[in-house]
């Protein structure tokens, strides 16, 4: 979000026959002070079995956020706004009824991936105040989400001060109706993907590393009938962001098979996003 403030600033021209213009000093251009860097605040969040660990308060605006996993099962946080004069009381309310009922009364600015216990990673938001909730919906291995074992969290964001600077990134990936576009080339190392979501509904991308000697049908076997051991590592990624919307995503790669992906359910058919098509293999290199 770009903030524009308008400033009105009148100027006045004395015209002197008598007195001839000062002159032009070029160097004090340069003697100007440069525009400071804010750097993007980081709070940290504590997955846990099942609940989180988080301030009550955020400042808006940018804002990088670090999902550290403390518990024993995969999980993700998933920011969404309580829509303007929707109280959280209401909002699990309407959670008991059924997401049909609940969804609506959101909106989504993105949050961080699925890690595996012991992992971390990142992710930056771009917050507006407001109302939020907290949500993890990674189901456990009896296939309930954690959500439902009450892996929720209110979190109020409130007015911030200087806004931070918009990241560097080395990359962008857009979401589209039903597919990826990824960075033609991706190497290892540490890096900053921007996240466009260019397609008409909410849309995630989660990242998984093969296991050694894994393959696509390894994974398609494993999400049919998840038991065991998956054949994937969690590395985090960018959870559910509005159509029309960017956010920004933290990486930090090895060599390797990759697994771009997406869950969200499509309203129309009521099929996940992957099983329409939003799901590809990439590799990174050295």
């Amino acid at each position: 979000r770009r903030l524009v403030a308008g400033a009105a600033i009148g100027s006045a021209l004395f015209l002197t026959a008598c007195q001839p213009a000062m002159p032009v000093l070029q160097h004090e251009a340069h003697n100007a002070p440069a525009a400071a860097v804010v750097e993007i605040p980081e709070i940290t969040v504590m997955a846990h079995d099942f609940s989180f660990s988080v301030p009550a308060e955020i400042e808006a605006g940018l804002v990088r956020i670090k999902l550290e996993d403390h518990g024993q099962e995969p999980h993700h946080v998933q920011f969404a706004r309580l829509n303007d004069g929707v109280t959280f009381e209401q909002f699990m309310a309407a959670l008991q009824t059924g997401e049909n009922e609940a969804l609506p009364l959101l909106t989504f600015p993105g949050g961080v991936a699925p890690i595996d216990p012991n992992g971390a990673a990142s992710a930056i938001l771009d917050l507006a105040p407001g109302n939020y909730v907290l949500l993890c919906l990674v189901p456990s291995p009896d296939g309930i989400p954690h959500l439902a074992k009450g892996m929720i969290a209110p979190v109020t964001v409130v007015e911030g001060g200087v806004q931070a600077s918009t990241p560097e990134v080395q990359g962008t990936v857009k979401l589209v109706d039903f597919s990826f576009v990824l960075p033609s080339e991706i190497k290892a190392g540490k890096q900053i993907w921007e996240v466009v979501n260019e397609g008409s509904q909410l849309h995630e991308i989660n990242l998984m590393k093969l296991a050694d000697g894994k393959s696509m049908d390894d994974v398609a076997a494993w999400m049919a009938k998840p038991e065991g051991a998956p054949p994937f590592s969690n590395v985090g990624g960018f959870n559910g962001i509005d159509a029309k919307k960017v956010g920004y995503m933290e990486l930090d790669l090895t060599p390797g098979t990759y697994v771009a992906i997406c869950h969200v359910p499509d309203p129309a058919s009521g099929k996940a996003h992957d099983a329409l098509g939003m799901v590809m293999p990439f590799t990174v290199n050295e």
